[in-house]
């Protein structure tokens, strides 16, 4: 950037711009993740309002980064659907502090993620969540048939306007990223809430991943959470690989219920294809199981999502809701898992110990796109305590997206039970926006259990000011002759 920001969250000073050409200018911080952050900006050759994400300096340093990030710019600027966030143009922006950085300029989107939408708990009325994917699917399937897969569909990706539409963003990111340094160090590539089971197994990511982490989303829509909650990014990828589907609530329409469950298959080929037929599916729930899963294979492309040295290579997948689960035999390679965590752990520290230019709590970059693998080893059961034998510490993963709009009670209890100390900040509301709602959490990312974390909301709305009268004022009002005070 040709002129720095001011501190996180705040506004640009002016004159702040992404390119050297100084065509986009940054306007004000919309929200910081794990790859980047995204601004509104305006377009000064077009006079338009635009979105810039720039992404973290450390991809730039990355030669096979920057050649993929090339390429999945064009391929996602070549997307045409209504449900497609447009890419208008890329470039290496110039920081003369941190120098390059990559950035992506596209539609700027008038609504707030589907996860400031879903509230812990409360489950979202069946009609409107398979509206809701139903146009998720439909734009997916515009990928699907150019040949892109997303890779990380989950719930801070789709953008809902107030009309009740869906917009898609970040196509092409995650593969990107691929092969960055900072996966090498045991880091999952992609959410693991949402990451397919083969993605988590480091095999190729296909159209029907993208149809498992569509199912994720609405199965969190139907029951108010997701399928897969563990202690850490390790034990939640391993869920999605061995343990069976979840019940979903018994209201839930039984169509509904089956399109969510053959969506969520361990096996791809047990899966909807692509999102096409997925969307065909939610279109008309009473016809599912009419027509026999199709193998998926045909649409594989290159793998982004890695558990580097977590998960063995070939796993067997996990079978089906409609097939009682086996108990499996311990793979000598899980055996090894705790020697491998330890070795990431280690790489991590040295690799953390160089520091980020960008100011941030740690040194550790956050992961709201990118979780970093949990510390500990996993148990058997993902869902029990960690080993107590280990040496590493405790850590939890702060995703800013799934808090920023929402009630700060909401968050502040979340927050609280994943072990973290809690204090809100209460800024100034001189937007007008909602009394209460959170505007940032800081520090995000990995963090250690007892760590303190400031969530901060919005005040009450700024006060019109008050009516000038002509009559008072002080002496430099108007000639200074009136009876104002002096």
């Amino acid at each position: 950037m040709t002129t720095t920001p001011n501190g996180p969250g705040g506004p640009v000073d002016g004159g702040a711009f992404a390119d050297p050409g100084r065509r986009y200018r940054l306007d004000s911080r919309i929200a910081t993740g794990g790859m980047g952050e995204v601004w509104r900006g305006t377009d000064t050759t077009l006079g338009r309002t635009v979105a810039v994400k720039l992404l973290k300096h450390e991809f730039a340093d990355d030669a096979g980064f920057r050649t993929r990030f090339e390429s999945e710019a064009r391929n996602a600027a070549a997307l045409h659907h209504p449900g497609v966030a447009a890419v208008f143009d890329f470039g290496d922006a110039l920081d003369e502090h941190a120098g390059h950085r990559p950035y992506l300029v596209m539609e700027l989107v008038d609504g707030q993620p589907l996860s400031a939408l879903l509230r812990a708990g409360e489950q979202m009325p069946p009609e409107q969540a398979r509206r809701l994917l139903g146009q998720t699917a439909d734009a997916v399937a515009a990928a699907h048939a150019a040949g892109i897969v997303h890779r990380d569909i989950k719930p801070a990706n789709l953008l809902v306007t107030r009309d009740g539409t869906v917009k898609i963003t970040d196509f092409g990111i995650a593969r990107a990223a691929e092969g960055v340094a900072l996966t090498q160090t045991g880091q999952v590539m992609g959410t693991p809430q949402y990451l397919s089971p083969e993605q988590a197994e480091g095999r190729a990511a296909t159209a029907a991943s993208d149809v498992y982490s569509l199912g994720v989303v609405l199965f969190e829509c139907l029951a108010g959470r997701r399928p897969y909650v563990a202690e850490s990014p390790v034990a939640t990828a391993l869920a999605h690989i061995r343990e069976p589907i979840p019940p979903l609530p018994p209201d839930v329409p039984s169509g509904l219920a089956a399109v969510t469950r053959r969506a969520l298959a361990k096996d791809p080929a047990e899966r909807y294809p692509d999102a096409a037929a997925f969307a065909a599916a939610l279109r008309d729930p009473a016809a599912v199981g009419a027509v026999p899963p199709v193998a998926a294979a045909a649409a594989a492309a290159p793998a982004t999502a890695v558990l580097t040295g977590v998960v063995p290579h070939a796993a067997a997948a996990e079978p089906t809701q409609a097939t009682p689960a086996r108990k499996r035999r311990l793979s000598p390679w899980l055996l090894a898992i705790p020697l491998l965590l330890l070795l990431g752990i280690v790489v991590w520290a040295i690799a953390a110990g160089n520091g980020d230019d960008e100011p941030t709590a740690t040194d550790q970059p956050t992961t709201a796109e990118t979780p970093q693998q949990g510390s500990t080893q996993p148990s058997e059961q993902p869902s029990e305590q960690p080993s107590k034998t280990s040496e590493a510490p405790q850590t939890v993963t702060v995703n800013p997206d799934d808090y920023i709009g929402r009630k700060v009670k909401d968050v502040e209890r979340e927050l609280k039970d994943l072990g973290l100390v809690v204090t809100t900040q209460e800024v100034e509301n001189t937007e007008g926006g909602e009394k209460d709602t959170v505007t940032s959490v800081d520090p995000n990312g990995e963090l250690q259990e007892g760590d303190s974390v400031t969530v901060s909301y919005l005040g009450k709305p700024a006060p019109p000011p008050p009516p000038t009268d002509g009559n008072t004022g002080n002496a430099n009002n108007g000639n200074g002759n009136g009876n104002g005070n002096s």
